[in-house]
């Protein structure tokens, strides 16, 4: 019987770190294959198959970071690069393709405005509702705010500090 496989989409530098890890230990305890995948979105007016190295640049370089988070933890970790006019579809292609049990991708806060992003399209929204398999989501806490501490002194009695 062939061992599970997992897949960790990852879109930046910024996620992969934690999407890393987390994929790492979901994936040990169901002693599955991992695999992180990053997909280029190419637009229309570029062949997808285009002969450009530029093209492939950052997405090689997320991919070579995840290799390096994988091997602190001495964990074997297989990469997959793939062109794609929607990154939404070809995740869940390759799932489905993959046989994948699990998915774990990233998102970023959501946008305050809910319409905004529904117009927009979201890959992940578009992963969630059309994977093969169960999907985590992985949203990072907020950013700490600055505090002013000068609205947190309360203001002296009478003129007198």
């Amino acid at each position: 019987m062939d061992r599970p496989r997992v897949i960790v989409a990852l879109r930046d530098l910024e996620s992969v770190e934690s999407l890393i890890t987390l994929a790492i230990h979901l994936s040990s305890s169901m002693d599955a294959e991992l695999v992180a995948l990053h997909v280029v979105e190419v637009p229309a007016a570029t062949p997808i198959d285009a002969e450009d190295e530029i093209i492939d640049h950052a997405g090689k370089e997320i991919l070579a970071a995840a290799i390096r988070v994988a091997e602190r933890s001495s964990t074997k970790l297989s990469t997959e690069l793939l062109r794609a006019r929607e990154a939404g579809e070809a995740i869940v292609g390759e799932a489905k393709d993959q046989g994948v049990e699990l998915l774990i991708i990233g998102h970023r806060r959501p946008h305050p405005n809910a319409l905004t992003e529904l117009l927009l399209g979201s890959t992940v929204l578009h992963v969630a509702h059309h994977a093969p398999c169960r999907v985590i989501i992985q949203i990072p806490p907020p950013k700490p705010r600055e505090v002013n501490l000068a609205r947190l002194t309360p203001p002296a009695e009478n003129g007198v500090e």
